[in-house]
């Protein structure tokens, strides 16, 4: 039997009423990644967690925001049941947990006989409402995860996503992390020339509920950018270990305290890769010109379609662009059925020491004034917003160059 002891809410109560909820109450245990209440689903029971965690969720702008937990001892509902309204969140576990659920003619005659009862709830209701809806708004506008991403290598793909992430933390003084998701042979820790004593690995063996802080903890600072970076396993066969719904859970709590999550993931379309599009804000698709790339990029393009991945959400990236590649991008994009949305060129001597040193480009005094820097310095403004310096170079000046149009 449940020790009603554990939840503060019944701390006004005589025990004569808690012996009658024991009766009234049902319970249940729940696996992980159960999905307990939907938003905008109706809700007749107040709910308290027993054991395990849940995540309050909610959509603002199609975007799926973890607003806070709840922990044992915590409830939900009140705010919904005494508005007369449909649960303002969607409620999910990532581990185990067990729930009690009271009925609603129960709560509210409970809050009618005791004023301490009806007390307690009023001070729950205003914290739970202020959570649910101000804050609800102001966390969703944060935490933009942007992926990149190709199911075919060799298209600079963590190359670029290293270099974004450390320009963004570097010159816009924004707060970013990065995820090395390829588990098994991710190579953020050589690019970013980090040690490898953190990393993915170490948050399976960690205690539930998971929180902020033991997110942070396993975190590497890359020191010259400010970044941090969550690197993965030490082994290859560790990869398995790590479970969609434990990035899922990673994203969604780093999410209001970042100002862009950015990730690396394998090339390969499995559970894992199709969990991070989902979560993602924004997918760059990276690509280079060469045939073989362009028949898996327009493959992969039209798979997302069939998935309902909403076309503003993809954004194609040419890499290594040069003009002696024999193929016109507007024929590409033609074919592709899609813009490319920013051309990186092709400065091998620029690039290549940089990720044999472990130094990003980026931050190398050899790249000044270069076309490849300009390019990521247009990339990063496109994605915090900013509209990139006037009058010194555009995209289609690039093009141009690139290309050898004149």
């Amino acid at each position: 039997m449940i020790d009603f002891k554990i939840f503060p809410f019944f701390s006004t109560l005589p025990t004569r009423e808690l012996d009658k909820l024991k009766k009234l109450c049902r319970f249940k245990k729940y696996s992980s990644g159960t999905i307990v209440k939907n938003e905008k689903e109706d809700l007749d029971e107040l709910i308290f967690v027993v054991e395990g965690q849940l995540s309050v969720v909610k959509t603002y702008r199609q975007r799926k925001n973890t607003l806070f937990n709840l922990d044992p001892g915590d409830t939900y509902g009140e705010v919904e049941i005494l508005n007369g309204t449909p649960s303002l969140a969607s409620l999910v576990g990532y581990q185990e947990f067990h729930l009690m659920y009271m009925p609603k003619d129960a709560f509210l005659r409970l809050i009618g006989l005791y004023p301490g009862f009806a007390k307690e709830t009023r001070d729950i209701y205003r914290r739970r409402a202020s959570q649910l809806l101000e804050e609800g708004v102001s966390k969703s506008q944060a935490g933009k995860v942007v992926t990149f991403f190709n199911v075919k290598g060799g298209a600079g793909k963590s190359v670029i996503a290293a270099n974004t992430a450390v320009m963004l933390a570097k010159f816009w003084k924004k707060k970013v992390v990065l995820l090395d998701m390829n588990l098994a042979f991710g190579d953020q820790g050589i690019l970013l020339g980090l040690p490898a004593d953190n990393h993915i690995q170490k948050l399976v063996d960690e205690r539930p509920p998971l929180k902020i802080n033991h997110i942070e903890k396993h975190l590497t600072l890359h020191p010259a950018s400010g970044l941090k970076v969550l690197l993965p396993p030490p082994m290859p066969e560790l990869a398995d270990t790590i479970k969609p719904m434990l990035v899922d859970q990673i994203v969604d709590i780093l999410r209001p305290h970042y100002d862009f999550i950015i990730i690396d993931t394998h090339n390969q379309l499995s559970e894992l890769e199709l969990k991070i599009l989902e979560i993602s804000d924004l997918v760059m698709l990276m690509m280079t010109m060469e045939l073989t790339f362009i028949k898996n990029t327009k493959l992969l393009l039209d798979l997302l379609q069939r998935l309902k991945m909403p076309r503003d959400k993809v954004k194609v990236v040419l890499n290594r662009a040069f003009k002696s590649m024999g193929l016109e991008p507007a024929k590409v994009e033609k074919s592709l059925r899609y813009a490319i949305s920013h051309f990186i060129p092709s400065e091998g001597n620029i690039v290549v020491p940089s990720v044999n040193k472990g130094i990003p480009f980026v931050l190398s005094k050899t790249s000044e004034g270069t076309d490849v820097l300009m390019a990521m310095k247009k990339l990063c403004a496109t994605l915090t917003g900013e509209e990139f310096e006037k009058g010194t170079w555009n995209m289609f000046s690039l093009v141009k160059e690139v290309f050898g149009i004149s």
